[in-house]
């Protein structure tokens, strides 16, 4: 019935569950397997309105509350931030990668055999959605929850933009 089956996975618990739905559904059916991880930076351009209603309901931490003028700063202390900045980006992509070989090892264990991964970086449904696109994807399979608490509570899940915006059929894992 499906040839080609993506899931997003972000490690949390319910993404692992649809993982491991996707890759047996991919076994049983002979079907390609994507796995998605999206590296989402959104959260650090938070609006000031929405960060301070996150701090007030305790979902974010409180940014520091000290004004800091970089005009200020010695070169060395810019340059120093420039090389955490590029550190923190290798980081993300490290541990995406970490995650990913996991998902991998995850769903051949549960019989898939066909499996591509990918670390993108977005926002989280647009992502999955193109990704899907792109491997002529059949089915998208997610979890009902992630890791984006503020997001979600604004926005609403990305389980749910990635049903409205899908092309193919979605299933959302509980």
């Amino acid at each position: 019935m499906f040839k080609s089956i993506v899931v997003a996975f972000d490690g949390s618990p319910h993404s692992s569950k649809a993982l491991e739905v996707a890759a047996v559904m991919a076994a049983e059916q002979n079907a390609k397997l994507g796995i998605a991880y999206v590296i989402d930076v959104s959260h650090m351009n938070v609006p000031d309105e929405v960060r301070e209603m996150g701090e007030i309901e305790h979902i974010i931490d409180p940014k520091p509350s000290m004004p800091v003028d970089f005009g200020r700063a010695p070169t060395s202390t810019l340059s120093s931030m420039a090389d955490l900045s590029a550190q923190s980006d290798r980081a993300l992509f490290q541990y995406s990668e970490f995650l990913l070989e996991q998902a991998e090892n995850s769903a051949r264990h549960c019989g898939a055999t066909q499996i591509d991964s990918r670390a993108l970086q977005g926002d989280a449904a647009e992502e999955i959605v193109a990704y899907a696109r792109d491997q002529s994807a059949d089915l998208i399979v997610c979890g009902n929850r992630g890791f984006g608490k503020l997001k979600t509570l604004l926005l609403g899940s990305t389980s749910h933009k990635i049903a409205q915006m899908a092309e193919c059929s979605c299933m959302t894992v509980k």
